[in-house]
């Protein structure tokens, strides 16, 4: 029974498994170029700092974000016209175009829905759980063949392409499930399918009317450091 279940989804979803594998590694490439390539803020710099730098430079300043790879990126407009670029903390001025790598966009749109729309998004869905099954499946036939799952790296004997197999699927299994199952989490956040225990702040009763209020006397953001600016 478990062999079975190891083998039909494998051989059913393997067009999809494949696209996602590999759409999968290529993608996790540019999270890591991104880091290397993009100016980094040095440590204890504040967000107030950020901003009065970035200001600066492009006094239209509207929106500043900063990636997980530490990209710092303004947007601003600049009479009527909207600019944006990837920003050198040290200075506030732009480095580089904002513009998206046309390339990650292509394998994001790929990896997430085959350029299908929510049809595609379903059907990676189910490539995910594919592999879901594939891996939990696998895991428990490579316990039952090394005589449980104490042992688990124990030696194992057999035709060369058997044991070749077992070696890696030991090794990426646990990645496999992970990828697998977030893959699988962000699907059903995508179409609502999750709680959402978010709570938005109730408008404030009374306000100010003041603007234009100096963004380096902003306590919350005199306090923030970069590193934790989302």
């Amino acid at each position: 029974m478990i062999r079975a279940l190891h083998r039909w989804p494998g051989l059913l979803a393997l067009a999809l498994v494949t696209i996602l594998g590999l759409s999968g590694a290529a993608l996790s490439v540019f999270p890591a170029a991104e880091r290397i390539a993009a100016p980094q803020a040095e440590a204890g710099l504040t967000v107030a700092a950020l901003a009065d730098r970035i200001q600066a430079v492009y006094p239209g300043v509207e929106q500043i974000r900063r990636s997980p790879s530490g990209r710092i990126t303004a947007y601003w407009f600049d009479q009527g016209a909207p600019g944006a670029a990837v920003i050198n903390p040290a200075t506030g001025e732009g480095v580089a175009s904002a513009d998206p790598n046309q390339a990650e966009r292509w394998l994001t749109n790929l990896h997430r829905s085959l350029f299908l729309g929510d049809g595609g998004r379903i059907a990676m869905a189910a490539g995910a759980a594919a592999m879901l099954i594939l891996s939990l499946s696998g895991a428990t036939l490579v316990a039952r063949r090394v005589g449980g799952w104490r042992r688990w790296f124990s030696p194992l004997r057999g035709p060369l392409a058997g044991r070749l197999h077992v070696e890696i699927a030991r090794i990426a299994v646990i990645g496999l499930v992970l990828s697998s199952t977030t893959a699988l989490w962000m699907t059903a956040s995508t179409f609502d399918l999750l709680p959402d225990g978010g709570v938005l702040p109730a408008d404030p009763t009374e306000v100010s009317g003041e603007i234009g209020f100096a963004l380096d006397q902003m306590a919350t953001l005199l306090q923030t450091p970069v590193a934790e600016l989302r």
